[in-house]
């Protein structure tokens, strides 16, 4: 930001926050209260007796009135507009609300409304005409019309001479022409009247810090101002930035502690808390306290830089993308956040999009170093190696001292096949200069990448005198000693970092993870355990629990009720609710993962992987518009992300909005000419539309586009057995097998065989495709199927216990050997029925089926409480209720066997068993 604009950004903080307009039991005795407390600068406490007005008398327009001044001076200038909008219809006069309602519509960055309202309006009361002039000045300046700003500041003096916010503006602007000895003038003739005015001092303070560089100077004036007026946030946060400046961290804690206790919600309280925590590395709580200060101040670009670099140390690259996007969008100049932005670009695979973001700032002659450096990785990673070398070159000479950047160019020397050697030597030189851990790091990548693991360890042992303290070291040694083998040197150095922060969740899982591969998940188990007794909110040891849980094929609902306690442990933490949404989809149960995913929405409204969650649960349980809505806002909030493109044609393929759909799909493809899934759906839409000569067409030009892609030939293929060309078809997936062995290309061809009267060749497709594959589970699973619906039991079961021998947990093909078992009148159908049900709890059908091969084994009260568990899974599924009343039947039970027979005969033509109703009926009577 260039100092024009940094000085005029001050002025709703600094000259404008004038002093409140007017100085229990009952209503008017509240109301004097609060104006007592207002009196004495204790907001806090006039809110809380306005707000008890407010429940006894919504329509009080001067509690109304009170309480916006009271919430603007508190820091919540947004709330505090609501209120003094209500105050302003229940008639509070111009003379009192207009200027409080100007002054707080700055705060919230309604500069052009200021202007655009307020500018032709009189006030009969000099000094209320002149607070709102001083208003309607300062959004003149920021909106850089400095002509009008002093036009109005003069105005404002004319009604009330001397009028002292009119002064401070006017020295702002003095300021902003560089003419530092006339603002000061103005300035030091007011506090010579006023020596205790919060925004004359807080003003002088930043002219010297800023404008005159002169920290000792402005330090003084800062304190000064405290001194008078403890509450005054700004001069406070002046002083916390320059001790950090000063590299006096001890006394910077201790003066952030202080302005804790006078103003803990206040925005730039938050926004010094959540720099001193992400300068402590707890992006965590980072995250936690700017989204607090984003919903007072959503465009608040520090903010939204600080919450953006916070997301990329978390890598949360959506997150981190949607933040640093706002504040580029609204502060272009900010190098910072281009450089993070770059960053999570190249993090994602997307160099292209890296290099047009640097792009402005590179072709520049005096590009800094950093972005140079970051557009030669991009140049790099897209392939380019001259732009990359020129770029590198450049950054070279421009910050040829800086580590970040020489640490850069060599990493790029080592990934672009240059001279190892001497990179490895550059970053070994960088290393052994630079006290940050950054070049070792890189240093040791390098050196694993060259499957040097002795060098990588001498780095990781020269890292751990650097950080002699931190557990990362010692990780790194045992990472690397796993990879030389030496299990006991790895166990020891896992533990070592453990001895450090015994809580250090990396360390753990190492530990975990060498255990598990020993066949040891119980030891594996106690690690994770052991944690949360220590820290019972851990939730990525909850997470892990649950990850074992799932590999020891425990019940899925143990898995939900481990992620889930994850959830209630961190509910802050994006990830465990984006775990249990998605699990809850892959389990299929749509409705609970669409209450799952509100309820994370609901607790992280700007998390983009939540919304995109949430639009996803939404499109699953079948509520097509509300995804729409969803996945809209989302490619409004990142318009090239692909991926939001193509959910977005999803949701409007669901609700039959196929022109909307294709538009989508098109977009996408115009971010992405490559993307096949676009083109995909697209042919889809076509069909859909009933129009397969422009599906067909469209199939053929993707061949066009790449002739050695079996897409484009297995889009044909299927359009053409969609119009039951049975050999066009045939020959189209032929052409796509060649060129893609893939298991959906072969099944749709052997269906395809079979439909046109090819069953001989479908046969040798398939006893070719086998021994070709003899581990493709998928295959044989088709085959099952397909024998299961020719009634060919014993085949059938031959091909899904292939599957069991390739996948043993796949409840699926278990489930379908019990129940062709059963069928076939063979014992031992129940450990079978019973172990797919446990790995599947929720599923209907398979509890049916183990009810099934219950019934058959004779163990009836079994049978009889298992189908009632299917029934209580879908009630709506009249066959499960049918086999419940011929288990009672059988089991004698002719009470309960009437009582279900009676309540399916009432469903009539709506169910088609009728016949077998009335028969099981007659032997209950």
């Amino acid at each position: 930001m260039n100092r024009d604009k940094l000085l005029l950004a001050g002025v709703t903080a600094l000259s404008l926050l004038l002093l409140p307009a007017c100085g229990g039991e009952s209503e008017e005795k509240l109301i004097a209260s609060a104006k007592t407390y207002l009196d004495k600068n204790d907001n806090r406490a006039a809110v809380i007796q306005l707000k008890s007005v407010l429940q006894k008398n919504p329509q009080s327009g001067e509690a109304r009135f009170l309480l916006g001044t009271s919430l603007r001076e508190s820091g919540d200038p947004a709330a505090a507009l609501v209120e003094l909008r209500k105050a302003q219809e229940l008639n509070i006069a111009d003379e009192r609300v207009l200027p409080e309602l100007a002054r707080t519509m700055l705060l919230v960055g309604e500069h052009a409304k200021v202007s655009g309202q307020y500018a032709g309006t009189e006030l009969r009361d000099g000094k209320a005409s002149a607070d709102l002039a001083t208003s309607v000045a300062a959004a003149f300046a920021m909106q850089g019309d400095k002509v009008k700003a002093r036009e109005y500041s003069n105005r404002a003096l004319q009604a009330q001479p001397g009028y002292t916010p009119a002064i401070i503006l006017q020295a702002q602007l003095k300021a902003s022409d560089k003419d530092l000895d006339g603002a000061l003038f103005l300035l030091d003739e007011v506090l010579a009247k006023a020596p205790g005015d919060v925004r004359a001092g807080t003003l002088k303070g930043d002219l010297l810090w800023q404008g005159r560089k002169n920290p000792d100077a402005a330090l003084a004036a800062f304190r000064q101002v405290v001194a008078t007026t403890p509450q005054a946030v700004s001069a406070r946060a002046a002083i916390i930035g320059i001790l950090v400046e000063q590299s006096k961290a001890d006394e910077a804690k201790a003066e952030l502690a202080e302005l804790k206790k006078v103003a803990p919600n206040h925005p730039d309280t938050l926004f010094l808390e959540a720099r001193a925590a992400f300068q402590n590395k707890d992006y965590k709580a980072t995250r936690d306290i700017t989204a607090r200060l984003l919903k007072f101040m959503p465009d608040n670009v520090a903010a939204l830089e600080l919450a953006g670099a916070a997301e990329f140390r978390l890598k949360s690259d959506a997150q981190a993308e949607a933040f640093l996007s706002r504040a580029l969008k609204l502060a272009p100049g900010r190098l910072l956040s281009r450089h993070l932005l770059a960053q999570t670009h190249l993090r994602a695979g997307q160099p292209t999009r890296a290099i047009e973001l640097l792009q402005p700032v590179i072709e520049q002659p005096q590009a800094d170093g950093i972005s140079l450096a970051l557009a030669g990785e991009a140049y790099l990673q897209a392939g380019d190696a001259k732009r990359s070398d020129e770029a590198f070159q450049r950054a070279a000479k421009a910050a040829p001292q800086d580590s970040r950047v020489r640490t850069s160019v060599a990493m790029a020397q080592m990934l672009r096949g240059g001279d190892t050697g001497s990179a490895l030597h550059d970053l070994e030189v960088i290393a052994a200069d630079d006290k940050s851990p950054r070049p070792d790091l890189a240093l040791i990548s390098g050196r694993l990448r060259q499957n040097d693991v002795a060098g990588a360890l001498k780095a990781a042992d020269a890292l751990r005198k650097k950080l002699p303290d931190a557990p990362l070291p010692e990780l790194l040694r045992g990472r690397i000693l796993a990879l030389k083998k030496d299990q006991p040197g790895a166990i020891a150095a896992f533990e070592a970092a453990l001895t450090k922060d015994p809580n250090y969740f990396p360390a753990v899982a190492s530990l975990a993870a060498i255990e598990l591969a020993a066949n040891k998940p119980d030891a594996a188990k106690k690690r994770f355990e052991d944690l949360l007794k220590a820290n019972p909110k851990n939730h990525r040891a909850l997470l892990a629990l649950a990850e074992l849980a799932a590999r020891t094929n425990a019940p899925t609902a143990e898995v939900t009720r481990l992620v889930g306690e994850a959830v209630r442990a961190s509910p802050s933490e994006p990830t465990p609710r984006l775990l249990l949404v998605n699990h809850l989809l892959r389990g299929g149960d749509s409705k609970a993962a669409l209450v799952a995913a509100q309820d994370a929405a609901a607790a992280l409204p700007n998390n983009i992987d939540i919304t995109d969650a949430l639009g996803r649960a939404q499109l699953a349980a079948g509520d097509g518009q509300q995804a729409v809505s969803t996945f809209k806002r989302l490619v409004s909030l990142q318009p090239a992300n692909t991926t939001f493109q193509l959910r977005l044609a999803d949701a409007y393929a669901a609700t039959k909005d196929t022109d909307n759909a294709r538009r989508s799909l098109k977009r996408a493809l115009e971010l992405n000419p490559k993307l096949l899934a676009a083109e995909r759906g697209l042919i889809v839409l076509a069909l859909a539309d009933k129009r397969p000569d422009d599906a067909l067409k469209m199939a053929r030009e993707l061949q066009k586009k790449d002739p050695k892609d079996g897409a484009g030939f297995a889009f044909e293929g299927e359009i053409e057995a969609g119009r039951k060309n049975w050999p066009a078809a045939t020959a189209a997936l032929r052409a796509a097998l060649q060129r893609s062995r893939s298991t959906g290309t072969v099944i749709k061809l052997h269906s395809v065989l079979l439909a046109g009267g090819q069953a001989a060749e479908a046969e040798r497709l398939a006893a070719d495709w086998q021994r070709e594959q003899p581990k493709d589970p998928g295959f044989r699973y088709y085959l099952g199927d397909l024998a299961l619906a020719r009634n060919e039991f014993a085949v059938a079961e031959n091909h899904y216990r292939a599957v069991v021998e390739l996948q043993p947990n796949n409840a699926l093909a278990l489930n379908n050997i019990a129940w062709l078992m059963v069928k076939q009148g063979k014992a031992g159908a129940v450990p079978l029925a019973d172990k797919a049900s446990r790995l599947l709890p929720d599923s209907a059908q398979l509890l049916d089926t183990l009810a099934t091969a219950l019934a058959a084994d004779n163990q009836l009260p079994r049978a009889i409480e298992t189908q009632k568990r299917a029934v209580q899974q879908d009630p709506k599924d009249a066959g499960l209720r049918l086999s419940l009343a011929r288990y009672y039947v059988k089991a004698g039970d002719k009470s309960q066997a009437r009582a279900e027979l009676m309540d399916l005969a009432k469903l009539g033509d709506k169910f088609g068993g009728q016949g077998e109703v009335s028969e099981l009926l007659k032997t209950v009577q």
